[in-house]
């Protein structure tokens, strides 16, 4: 067995058509063995099909941020035909309680549903902008998704050794000190996480490179969001599309050779979540 192991958990399946095919690229490059699906999405069908023909886990990507909401308006999280707000308004809503926690309960439970009704068993579960980790909505997930039998969950604080001493990684880590309690009432399991330092960056090949070369010996989660650009994601969230040359930057890096060849050098193998003990 590999000294280091890496689950690359692919975000946003089923968002677009775009997002779809990135994952699908990366997954044939041989890296990304894990996706989370959006179900408030505009592609989810056809990203399940995609992870499914690539014999890619696929997991709950919870949106309290995206699309619509699958059970109509939800007071402090939607307006009055039940669209979600932007992360801004949604988050300091969590964080002032300004929410109905029966309402969202419900949301939960109707997204993991419809994972199911599209013939999904989830090997695992996390939010969109990492809203399972916010106030409130971090000990209804948590719950909700050990009820329904899922196992790993994520805890989004970088490890120190790649980098945590940014503005992002330091908001993100607090969120997973709030969340762990949570998390380990309903008996479900994380693994060091890294990928937040490097979202974002039109310098992403020598940030992810570095990375690798500093991975501790074990088993960690690593975020990645390949993307192709279309016009549908730029619909659905606006501020991410600004963001079109890092994406094409991180493809490129998921898809290249030096990528895979610094796996090898580094003794690194990509894995999916059924292949740790």
């Amino acid at each position: 067995m590999a000294q280091r192991r890496v689950v690359f958990v692919a975000d946003d399946l089923g968002v677009s058509a775009g997002v779809n095919e990135g994952i699908a690229q990366a997954a044939r490059a041989g890296i990304v063995r894990e996706a989370s699906l959006c179900v408030t999405g505009s592609a989810v069908a056809e990203g399940v099909r995609i992870a499914k023909d690539l014999s890619i886990g696929i997991g709950l990507h919870l949106s309290f941020t995206l699309g619509r909401s699958l059970t109509g308006p939800i007071r402090g999280m939607t307006d009055a035909a039940g669209n979600f707000f932007g992360i801004g308004k949604a988050l300091v809503r969590c964080q002032l309680r300004l929410l109905d926690r029966a309402a969202v309960l419900r949301e939960v439970e109707a997204q993991l549903l419809r994972l199911r009704d599209l013939g999904v068993v989830p090997t695992h579960a996390n939010g969109h902008h990492h809203s399972h980790c916010w106030p409130v909505l971090r000990a209804v997930c948590a719950a909700a998704f050990a009820r329904a039998g899922i196992r790993w969950t994520r805890l989004p604080a970088e490890l120190p050794a790649v980098g945590r001493w940014q503005p992002l990684p330091l908001v993100l880590t607090a969120l997973a000190a709030g969340t762990r309690r949570a998390v380990l009432r309903a008996g479900m399991r994380t693994l060091p996480f890294l990928g937040s330092t490097m979202e974002g960056r039109v310098d992403h090949a020598p940030r992810f490179l570095r990375a690798l070369s500093r991975l501790p010996v074990g088993d960690c989660e690593w975020m990645v969001h390949p993307r192709v650009p279309d016009a549908e994601f730029t619909r659905l969230d606006p501020m991410a599309a600004r963001l079109d040359a890092a994406a094409r930057a991180e493809l490129a890096t998921l898809t290249g050779n030096d990528l895979r060849a610094a796996l090898s050098r580094y003794e690194i193998e990509s894995v999916r979540y059924q292949d740790l003990a």
